[in-house]
């Protein structure tokens, strides 16, 4: 689990789920605690941080495991930097298991595999989430399913979601075919599991299998999981996690002997569980949308909750009639869901109408984070995370009668406190007026932030090796990328460089560079020390800032005497 501060009071909803499913909801699906064990001590025997050469041999293990279990096994390997760790650049994988449905809906479940210190086992964080992953592929494995299910452990999880950053990068068009995704990140300690899931998606809670005990809460949302790389790629996702082994995760004290693998094992039960639930089919209520005057007009069977989203920013769930757009064209939709996440969508183009909100100041309402900017100016606070809570705070409740709320000039009448946004990347306002009971104007607030790019993008610009045996051999290798352009997204370029000294070049180095775009270049010079082994794998890579759409190339070369490869890779974008 990634340890972040984020805003005070995000809206996410939590249920507490104590003591096992009824096995009548289960059926045969029954969990092996002993097996869970043994797979946690197994993984924490390998140093899993970031740099370590064990990481391979731990990824190995799990696709080993996944195979064992019957899943078709691939990996994605991807490199990712950050300048405040040691090594700056580094690779990982994804380990990535597939068990066929009989259709192309997709349900993902994941744990990540990597640990944030050196030198710690990284038991309950997250190698017990690993291994329960594996043992509901165990536990399904002989259960006819129409869902197909994606089982992936994700690496580069401590270092900012890299993993699942990535694989939801390279997957676009996966995205619309998920149904939901299920992340496991610390669920072996402590005697309860909670579940935690935004508004937006309430409908996966109801898929639980039925518990004991159920209670609904807000829950400031303090940990950074993969699952928020699914919130701000819009995917329906829930998280099971606990929260007593806080005070040990990151440290040494989060050894396998102290968990507890019965807790493990009623998770593994409800995840495989929610499977079976997930797996009926059916389509989605219907929707009838449309903007009238500029408000947001909808209905569906059921009265199913209904999220809206305008011009791409999810405004959440709402109710019919309460937003209406500002002056201008809008692309609004509608989204709902089945019982068993069946996905519903409706699309409209909207003409807005003139919308000024009040600009006197009060004291009767105001929004604890953020801050205002003058024209021209950056907004103070940079976010980076998926969904954003428009909070406020009432000085006199007893005196309000109503509050309403402006993103970036979209109305939103009667808001509720802490209402959920997943807003696109760029510059946002949000603005909040509580009025009296004769409708005059008690208070206004106002903050301005912007959302960036979900992280930068890591590319993999090839792999360059020097093999000295027989005579110096030179290979190289690079691949053409194919994506959307998206203003401000920025790439590095990172391209692996593998010297193997296996004889003695006297006065010799072994080469290895990458030039791209604008003269930008980076090199490696590896000199041969007669007797000693100098073999030695590093990664050089730049950073791409593409100005529009566009073929972006780069070439990568090595050489060593008389031997020389070279490569070209390229990033096109569309």
């Amino acid at each position: 689990m990634r340890q972040s501060l984020i805003l005070r009071g995000a809206a996410v909803l939590l249920v507490v789920l104590a003591g096992i499913a009824p096995t009548a909801a289960l059926d045969n699906l029954t969990a092996d605690p002993a097996r869970i064990e043994e797979m946690t001590r197994d993984l924490c025997t390998f140093e899993r941080a970031l740099g370590s050469e064990e990481r391979t041999a731990a990824a190995a293990y799990i696709a080993t495991a996944m195979e064992e279990r019957g899943l078709s096994v691939s990996t994605g390997r991807f490199s990712y930097s950050n300048c405040y760790f040691d090594p700056p650049l580094a690779l990982s994988s994804n380990i990535i298991g597939v068990r066929e449905g009989a259709s192309d809906r997709i349900v993902v479940i994941s744990a990540h595999y990597d640990t944030a210190v050196p030198e710690t086992p990284g038991a309950d964080d997250n190698a017990a989430g690993v291994a329960t992953m594996l043992e509901v592929a165990r536990i399904l494995n002989a259960t006819p399913l129409n869902r197909t299910v994606y089982f992936i452990a994700f690496g580069g999880e401590e270092t900012g979601l890299e993993g699942s950053r990535r694989w939801l990068a390279d997957n676009p068009d996966l995205h619309d075919r998920i149904v939901a995704a299920i992340n496991l990140d610390c669920i072996a300690s402590g005697d309860r599991l909670l579940a935690t899931t935004l508004p937006q998606h309430r409908w996966i809670l109801d898929v639980l299998p039925p518990c004991i005990e159920e209670t609904p809460a807000r829950l400031l949302d303090a940990a950074r999981g993969d699952e928020h790389a699914f919130r701000a790629a819009g995917i329906p996702t829930i998280r099971l996690y606990e929260r007593d082994s806080y005070a040990i995760i990151h440290t040494a004290d989060d050894r396998p002997e102290r968990l507890n693998y019965t807790l493990a094992a009623e998770c593994a039960e409800i995840v495989a569980g929610t499977v079976v639930g997930l797996d009926a089919g059916g389509d989605g209520p219907g929707i009838d949308l449309s903007v009238e005057n500029g408000t947001v007009i909808f209905t569906t069977l059921n009265d199913a909750p209904i999220e809206v989203i305008v011009d791409g920013t999810s405004l959440g769930v709402l109710p019919s009639g309460s937003v209406t757009l500002p002056k201008g064209p809008h692309v609004v939709q509608a989204v709902t869901y089945g019982p068993t996440g069946a996905k519903a969508v409706a699309t409209v183009m909207g003409e807005g109408v003139e919308i000024v909100p009040p600009t006197v100041s009060g004291s009767a309402v105001t929004i604890p984070w953020g801050g205002k900017t003058e024209p021209g100016e950056d907004p103070p606070i940079h976010l980076t995370f998926a969904a954003v809570p428009l909070s406020y705070r009432l000085d006199r409740p007893e005196e309000v009668a109503r509050v309403d709320g402006y993103f970036d000039g979209i109305l939103i009448r009667d808001l509720e406190e802490d209402q959920a946004v997943i807003p696109v990347p760029g510059p946002h306002s949000f603005t909040v007026v509580a009025y009296g009971p004769d409708g005059s104007v008690l208070g206004v607030d106002r903050t301005d932030f912007s959302i960036s790019s979900y992280g930068m993008v890591e590319l993999d610009g090839g792999i360059l090796q020097v093999d000295e045996t027989g005579g110096a051999t030179c290979l190289a290798s690079a691949q053409t990328y194919t994506r959307t352009y998206t203003p401000s997204e920025r790439y590095l370029i990172v391209v692996g460089c593998d010297y193997r000294d296996t004889a003695d070049a006297f006065l010799r180095a072994a080469e290895f560079r990458v030039d791209g775009p604008g003269g930008q270049k980076c090199e490696r010079r590896f000199f041969d020390v007669p007797v000693l082994n100098d073999s030695r794998r590093e990664e050089i890579g730049f950073w791409l800032e593409p100005e529009g759409p566009g073929t972006y190339r780069w070439t990568v070369s090595c050489s060593e005497g008389d031997g020389r490869a070279a490569e070209t890779g390229s990033l096109v974008l569309s």
